[in-house]
């Protein structure tokens, strides 16, 4: 079994944030899962949904693992790939986030923020850089503002910390496009 090194972490990473399942699918093959659950649950969505070979037999090995560990974001990710592996749509509103940036925000010192999550765009800005009264709700509920709650420590877990967070606001991540 291939282990997973940096090369191998950002050619994930970036299939997942392009939304590129045949890449993300074949960066996975002979890799453990484990370390990288909440990205390859990504990945594997978008597989699914673009009908990549093999997709389905590697997207219930996640939904196994996510189950067992049933960390932070884990349950949310594990609907999300159970509906992509039933042909069904999502339940949740798509908002094109980078969730490392929700995570970065969750994770920021009070003294850091507020920020604001663009709930149209999918934009986390500082509530200074976001429309005036955001952060009092005076924006018609275009933003949500962000709690500084703390991340877990690992990329992973932080990644599902914001998932869950973001399911809460009634959003599933997608990739985002230009």
């Amino acid at each position: 079994m291939i282990g997973w090194d940096e090369d191998a972490l950002a050619v994930l990473r970036a299939a997942v944030a392009r939304g590129d399942g045949a890449a993300g699918a074949a960066v996975l093959a002979g890799r453990p899962l484990a370390p990288v659950l909440q990205y390859a649950g990504d990945a594997l969505v978008a597989a699914l949904a673009q009908d990549v070979p093999g997709a389905d037999e590697r997207a219930r090995a996640c939904l196994a693992e996510l189950g067992a560990r049933g960390g932070p974001g884990d349950a949310e990710l594990a609907a999300a790939l159970a509906a992509a592996l039933d042909g069904e749509p999502p339940s949740l509103e798509p908002l094109p986030v980078d969730l490392g940036a929700v995570a970065a925000a969750l994770d920021a010192d009070a003294a850091d923020g507020p920020w604001l999550l663009d709930l149209e765009r999918g934009d986390v800005l500082p509530a200074g850089e976001a429309v005036p009264g955001a952060e009092c709700g005076g924006d018609g509920g275009r933003w949500a503002p962000v709690p500084p709650v703390g991340a877990p420590g690992n990329e992973d877990a932080r990644r599902g910390a914001a998932r869950r967070w973001l399911a809460e606001q009634g959003r599933r991540p997608v990739p985002r496009t230009l």
